[in-house]
């Protein structure tokens, strides 16, 4: 099922995993995980793609246990920065053999080892990756794309950000995932602003527990991404006490969620970084929130 499709009718829960990066190949560790996502009931599974192609075997294995094992329909990351038309469509191929529907389309970050004067130049944006796949596999897909509430780092500022969103939905993508984000009303402003140009869209709000201090500031880094006042100072006081930590962030991701869940959102995208527990314990909290929630 595509997952637009889905949207459609229902605000959607989903998590996001990716593939297990051992020295020896060895991704099993994975399916433990999923099989307690999957005892979630979510209503999609995103497997994410590293750079350069890294770990693509490995997204297209997972993706296709997931939804063709477990019965979840699965959402395949594919990025396309340091990729040629040949290898995508490779990738492209063995995801349609393997019954997967949904794919989220990206620019990539470019690899470690990227060379700009070797690299192949035949994708430079997502909009150019959903325009090859619609254009060599038409109504095969549901594209979606990554947005940012508090604007891509390398947008000189929301506007450019928002007509970069636009060519995205242009080209293909039928629904949004934002980057994760710790004040709600950047996704408020997001959505308000993307519907004034005209990107009308479901836009899902992607969520990352901040339950490890030296985690979120590194993501905070990362992702350059504002960490409101009430959650760095929980971070301050509590940050050499892990378990506190990890109730902090528990209860800052949960409240984000009601309130996103209050206004309407979409629909809410969990980064669980493998670890299930996480997102066990944010659903036993709002559990009749979400009962309701996947009754809109």
């Amino acid at each position: 099922m595509k997952i637009i499709d889905m949207l459609l009718k229902k605000p959607t829960l989903s998590f996001e995993i990716f593939p297990p990066k051992n020295h020896d190949g060895d991704i099993s560790s994975i399916y433990k995980t999923i099989d307690e996502l999957s005892a979630l009931k979510p209503d999609f599974i995103s497997v994410t793609y590293g750079a350069g192609g890294s770990t693509t075997e490995h997204t297209v294995e997972i993706a296709s246990k997931i939804k063709n094992q477990y019965g979840i329909e699965a959402v395949a990351h594919l990025s396309c920065i340091d990729a040629t038309s040949k290898q995508l469509t490779k990738i492209l191929n063995e995801l349609k053999d393997n019954n997967i529907q949904n794919i989220l389309a990206l620019r990539g970050d470019y690899p470690k080892d990227y060379d700009p004067k070797t690299a192949p130049h035949e994708f430079k944006y997502a909009s150019e990756l959903n325009t090859f796949i619609n254009k060599n596999y038409p109504d095969t897909f549901c594209l979606s794309g990554a947005c940012y509430p508090e604007v891509h780092q390398e947008a000189v500022s929301l506007e450019a950000d928002l007509e970069a969103l636009k060519k995205k939905v242009d080209s293909g993508a039928q629904y949004l995932i934002t980057q994760l984000f710790y004040d709600n009303n950047y996704y408020y402003r997001l959505v308000r602003e993307a519907r004034l140009k005209g990107i009308n869209v479901p836009i899902i709000a992607g969520i990352m527990p901040a339950t490890n201090a030296r985690s979120l500031l590194n993501i905070a880094k990362l992702s350059g991404g504002n960490i409101p006042y009430n959650l760095s100072a929980s971070l301050e006081r509590f940050r050499n006490n892990p378990k506190a930590m990890k109730e902090v962030g528990l209860n800052y991701a949960t409240n984000q969620i009601i309130d996103l869940i209050t206004n309407g959102v979409d629909g809410i995208h969990l980064y669980t970084m493998n670890r299930p527990e996480i997102a066990k314990e944010i659903l036993m909290r709002t559990n009749n929130i979400f009962a309701e929630f996947k009754n809109d």
